[in-house]
């Protein structure tokens, strides 16, 4: 692929440099391909050096996980990393070029906003990537996790900050909000457009809510491999599954619960703290843990369908499209982004978030209907090219988007009276704002 803005470097910078699921998967995938594509990658993470390092320059801050660390270090470093802001200033400074793109895909589990500070001379060639709510939620979902359920607050607010919808508690919340104080302060995506990439086009309407300038967000969505390896003949099968870990906001007793009331058999792939509990009230769950993609495969080919029953609004739905590509229809909340979609396509049904009698009515729907099982299974063949990309045709979506804010960055550079003009905007909204 050609590179018409002179892209030469990418750093991508990831709390983690091992797979462990979500931002760190894609961020590992994004620094192989790049490197296929003869793209220079420099991979900065917080964590200690695995074994298979994501590419051939990988710098590591050796330091542990915030849920890892004692308490008020974890409290200082998660706030503001000394380490991370120096060692990511050294490498701008010795390797940073006019082609240099720097895509952040996980800062707050170890790196912290001090990243933030270390990027902000370089911010028109920042890419910054939502896998999550963070840049605009403090709790990072837009959701009370407390009730389990999608929350309608404006980030930030008021009725926002003396809210407590944190996991671990309100002092958490305090935390959390102070953390993203830190980070909007050295790098301010409200007062100053920021290169962000969503994974679906609906987040845009939560970062609007948060204040976020939208002018130069993209939707670039992820990549998507099946679960399966051929397409299923799902309406042959009679066992419905749910896939993901096994916490109160992903409705895993939902699930579990519907299933019941529907009279059909529930197969679980996941594991997590809801485990016991499920195992104790619903001893007729099947519970297979957490599974390699090759035992994946040889559970999921008797799926009927997938239960996608999460309280809170998922930003992509991973799980989901695997089923989707696989042929095996979905049944997801109409809080998940995918949900609509999924069901004006003919691949799946909806229900409303957090009734579980509706759910169960769902469940019943295609436990019942092989026809209709069976086009929507045909359905989730032919038309889930639409909804992910492949890991190349997304690699490739990220080279045109690099070339894009190459194109901006250098316009900017080489016009002297606009960066004069971008500066002094900059810093005049900074006053405003500060008063």
């Amino acid at each position: 692929m050609a590179h018409s803005s002179g892209l030469d470097h990418v750093v991508i910078i990831n709390d983690r440099s091992t797979s462990i699921g979500g931002a760190s998967n894609l961020a590992i995938l994004s620094a192989g391909l790049l490197e296929e594509a003869g793209i220079a990658v420099t991979y900065f993470a917080g964590d200690i050096a695995g074994s298979d390092p994501p590419a051939s320059e990988t710098i590591n801050l050796a330091t542990q996980p915030l849920t890892q660390q004692p308490r008020l270090r974890a409290f200082a470093s998660g706030l503001y990393n000394p380490r991370a802001y120096a060692d990511l200033k050294s490498l701008i400074s010795r390797a940073d070029t006019k082609g240099t793109i720097y895509h952040v895909h996980g800062w707050s589990k170890i790196l912290s906003p001090s990243i933030f500070r270390a990027l902000w001379p370089v911010r028109d060639r920042v890419v910054l990537h939502a896998h999550d709510y963070f840049l605009s939620c403090p709790n990072g979902g837009f959701a009370n996790y407390r009730r389990n359920q999608v929350c309608p607050l404006t980030p930030m607010s008021i009725a926002c900050l003396t809210t407590n919808c944190d996991k671990r508690g309100y002092h958490e919340k305090i935390w959390r909000s102070a953390r993203h104080l830190v980070r909007e302060h050295y790098f301010p995506i409200q007062q100053v457009a920021a290169n962000i990439i969503v994974v679906h086009q609906r987040m845009r309407d939560y970062f609007a809510r948060g204040q976020i300038q939208t002018s130069n967000i993209e939707t670039i969505r992820n990549p998507v491999e099946p679960f399966l390896d051929h397409p299923s003949d799902s309406w042959k099968n009679r066992d419905f599954f749910f896939v993901g870990r096994l916490e109160p906001e992903k409705g895993f007793e939902d699930a579990a619960i519907a299933a019941r009331l529907a009279g059909v058999k529930l197969q679980v792939i996941g594991d997590g703290a809801g485990r016991t509990r499920l195992e104790r009230d619903f001893p007729e769950v099947v519970i297979h843990g957490w599974k390699s993609k090759d035992e994946m495969r040889g559970i999921l080919c008797g799926a009927r369908a997938l239960v996608v029953s999460s309280r809170v609004p998922e930003p992509f739905g991973l799980a989901a499209l695997e089923a989707v590509t696989s042929g095996i229809p979905v049944i997801l909340p109409d809080t998940a982004l995918l949900g609509d979609e999924l069901a004006l396509l003919g691949c799946g049904l909806t229900f409303q978030s957090g009734r579980v009698e509706m759910l169960a009515s769902r469940i019943r729907q295609l436990a019942g209907d092989d026809m209709l099982l069976r086009l929507m299974s045909l359905n989730c063949i032919r038309r889930s090219g639409e909804m992910a990309h492949t890991p190349l045709s997304w690699r490739d979506a990220l080279l045109a988007l690099y070339d894009r804010i190459l194109e901006r960055a250098d316009a900017v550079g080489t016009n002297p009276r606009a960066a004069v003009n971008d500066s002094f905007s900059i810093a005049r909204r900074l006053i405003d704002d500060t008063g």
